[in-house]
């Protein structure tokens, strides 16, 4: 337990608590074990593990946390949410913790945006675990710059007919239910024109063209390249408004990239107890390992950084929780620009102090080290983050009395205080 309680209220530490009692207990048990964790990373999940999942999370009220329970949901708050992710990252995977994910960010959009056919039909199913979920934002062409995507939908009657591709989309082939980012008007790289539609797994016209299995690490969701060919959605499967999703989507991401973070610090954190444990019981020249400083100073390190990144995340859910989704787009990119980076620093770090035996599968902490890898890049990159941080710092930190006429020319003043 290093910095997972960073800033939190006694009532929130207690429903930390009492989530990972419930994952032990009633989640990773039976099919869902350490054994089916492990056959996740050889990929050889199946359709019915997945659905197993989402039935059980769904029976504990961890899916669409914070959404109000008359849908369903589980009737917290974002910082719950957050914390249930951590959670699921420490005692499953940040494979498992990403499809939970995915109901946390598309059920908010789908609660604060779709219709009561979208909330009946989908939202309520979702979180009572009835169906496995996919997001389908990657192209070909466009990753994060979703503006610039590729498929179309085309209103024709009571429909839209849905053409293009999509590729590494998580769970593409066990989901029941797709929450698909399309073009309905505008031409690339307009926000305007973006639309969100649902589609069911089985709408003819859409189809899984293959699954990637040769992943470094992040394995076991079926990630797949799919295809919409003259695929019929219903019109009434749209969420919110046609063409105005670009808002919709930013808002989702805001969340998104605190989960994300969360769970892959939440998986590190597993990892570097190991490394603690281990270091502790393994002598070299007589002595524990944890007795030399190349060792434990690092140690040390990344406990101090793996606290102050856990109170970085708990401040930006804290922001969405009291302003709202539209809120906190900077701090929530600060989270993830910073716990991601130490997630994968923590797990490589682990395995070097390990040493060798930490590349072989008796510890789980080689198969955390290439996971978390992916939360570098998933959801946004690393980069992407440090851009929207220097762009938003830029905006607001400004000040109207530096006076620039002097930037360069200080031999005639200080810029620092505007001439009067």
């Amino acid at each position: 337990m290093i910095g997972e309680r960073s800033l939190l209220e006694p009532k929130e530490e207690s429903y930390l608590d009492d989530v990972k009692s419930a994952l032990r207990e009633e989640v990773f048990t039976g099919q869902l074990d350490r054994d089916h964790i492990e056959a996740l990373d050889q990929n050889e999940e199946s359709e019915d593990d997945w659905s197993t999942y989402a039935k059980r999370m769904g029976e504990q009220d961890l899916l669409g946390i914070s959404i109000p329970t008359e849908h369903n949901g589980g009737g917290q708050g974002i910082i719950e949410t957050v914390l249930a992710e951590q959670a699921i990252g420490y005692e499953g995977s940040i494979v498992h913790a990403c499809q939970t994910s995915l109901t946390q960010h598309i059920g908010r959009t789908m609660y604060e945006h779709g219709s009561d056919h979208i909330v009946e039909n989908y939202l309520e199913p979702m979180l009572a675990g009835e169906f496995v979920v996919a997001q389908a934002f990657t192209e070909p062409g466009s990753g994060t710059d979703i503006a610039h995507l590729g498929t179309s939908a085309e209103r024709d009657g009571d429909e839209y007919v849905v053409n293009g591709e999509k590729r590494f989309i998580d769970f593409a082939p066990y989901a029941d239910v797709l929450f698909v980012p399309v073009r309905t008007g505008g031409s690339a790289g307009d926000q305007d024109g973006l639309s969100i539609l649902v589609v069911d797994g089985d709408t003819d016209g859409f189809e899984v063209l293959e699954p990637h299995t040769e992943w470094h690490g992040f394995r076991g969701t079926g990630a797949s390249w799919i295809e919409f060919d003259d695929a019929r959605v219903p019109a009434e499967n749209v969420i919110g408004e046609p063409g105005e999703a670009w808002t919709y989507i930013t808002n989702e991401l805001n969340l998104e990239h605190l989960t994300i973070s969360r769970y892959c610090l939440g998986a590190s954190e597993r990892a570097l107890e190991i490394a603690i444990d281990y270091t502790a019981e393994r002598e070299v020249n007589d002595q524990s390992l944890s007795r030399y400083q190349g060792v434990n100073h690092k140690i040390a390190d990344l406990s101090a950084r793996l606290d102050a990144a856990y109170a970085l995340n708990t401040r930006a859910a804290r922001i969405l929780d009291e302003r709202g989704m539209a809120a906190g787009r900077m701090e929530g990119a600060m989270a993830k620009q910073v716990g991601n980076e130490l997630a994968h620093e923590i797990a490589d770090t682990s395995m070097q102090v390990m040493g060798g035996v930490s590349t072989t599968t008796k510890y789980p902490v080689e198969r955390i080290q290439r996971d978390v890898r992916a939360g570098r890049y998933m959801g946004g990159a690393t980069e992407v983050m440090k851009s929207i941080v220097q762009h938003d710092v830029y905006a607001s930190v400004r000040d109207d009395d530096f006076d620039g006429d002097l930037v360069g020319n200080e031999l005639e003043g200080k810029p620092w205080r505007k001439s009067e």
